[in-house]
């Protein structure tokens, strides 16, 4: 028989066990209706399938807000913590995600594009639903004023000018979801997920954690100007997929090259290249995929820490991504990354 102070050591490392991890996996949603475009939707059907696959499978969801400063502070999280994140304040998130995530009891965040709340557009929320969320236990996050493309500058527009109006946009979005909901958290959704270094860079300065629309989990490796997350919508919100995702674990890149997203007009099948920190993953399983093919692994070095990979096929104006795997050492669970691109028109246009 054992002795109450074996297991009571027994417990106390199971809890250290399950409290060990530093990574988490957000999920980014915008519609939850059966009427709304397919791309960019889950039916409430589905989103009540991934909500209970969630509880009945040991999940932690957590608020966004808690999950980034426990990563940023080196605290420890669940392993499988989850955020649950909603992009562009639709009014079908109050209409049927909220009902059930209250059903949960799970936290969630709402990236907000002030204008179309303030104005009224006929599929916003306003501000008392979102009140009465936040009463709930949501967060209100910042998603700009008016939903733009960021990246793009208008005609005559230098580098300085372009920046300053970005600033404008973030800390007016900023200041009316503090003044309409008491929440200033200083957390920035890139609308469409896009962004260049000069941007990441001037969000860091203005104190903002910024998120993307990137695949992947987020770690202390993650960069918290563009942190990933995955997109649920269309076949991308499937329960054989949304498993797969809840489940990964962050690739532990340390370096690469480009930093940037955008296309150089100059070289439309660029080479990206990254540096690997050691993990449980298992390397010579580590497979690469963009533009609808698996693209080659080239390794630089014997140790093989960093390689590169190049799709054949140029990349065409709107934005791809290069998604990285390799399965752990159990093969029950994947490490993931993924860089985005971004190609403009010829006139300097981001695509919707």
């Amino acid at each position: 028989m054992l002795r109450l102070s074996t297991i009571l050591s027994l417990l106390l490392l199971l809890s250290v066990r399950a409290f060990a991890a530093d990574h988490a996996v957000i999920l980014q949603y915008h519609h939850v209706s059966d009427d709304t475009p397919r791309s960019t939707s889950v039916t409430p059907a589905q989103f009540e399938e991934h909500l209970s696959y969630l509880k009945d499978n040991g999940f932690t969801v957590m608020a966004l807000p808690d999950v980034i400063k426990r990563i940023r502070t080196h605290q420890a999280l669940p392993d499988r913590t989850v955020a649950i994140t909603f992009d562009d304040a639709y009014i079908s998130i109050y209409r049927e995600a909220f009902p059930l995530l209250k059903k949960h009891g799970y936290p969630f965040t709402i990236f907000v594009n002030t204008d179309a709340v303030s104005r009224g557009f006929g599929d916003a929320l306003n501000w008392q639903q979102m009140s009465d969320m936040v009463k709930a236990g949501a967060s209100i996050a910042n998603h700009g004023v008016s939903h733009g493309h960021l990246v793009e500058r208008t005609k005559g527009e230098d580098e300085q000018a372009w920046l300053n109006r970005i600033h404008k946009d973030i800390e007016t979005a900023e200041k009316i979801i503090s003044e309409k909901t008491g929440q200033d958290l200083q957390m920035f959704a890139w609308p469409y997920g896009e962004t260049v270094p000069p941007l990441r860079q001037l969000i860091g300065q203005m104190g903002f954690v910024g998120f993307g629309q990137q695949s992947g989990p987020i770690g202390a490796l993650s960069d918290f100007t563009k942190l990933p997350r995955f997109p649920m919508g269309g076949a991308y919100a499937a329960m054989d997929s949304f498993i797969t995702k809840v489940n990964t674990l962050p690739l532990p890149v340390s370096g690469k090259m480009p930093d940037s997203s955008l296309i150089d007009e100059n070289n439309t099948t660029p080479v990206l290249q990254l540096t690997l920190a050691g993990g449980d993953y298992q390397k010579k399983l580590l497979a690469c995929y963009g533009l609808g093919e698996s693209l080659k692994i080239n390794w630089l070095d014997e140790e093989k820490t960093t390689f590169q990979i190049q799709s054949e096929k140029a990349i065409q104006p709107g934005r791809s991504r290069f998604n990285c795997t390799a399965p752990d050492q159990s093969g029950r669970r994947y490490y993931w990354y993924s860089h985005d691109w971004l190609r403009l028109t010829p006139e300097g246009k981001a695509l919707d």
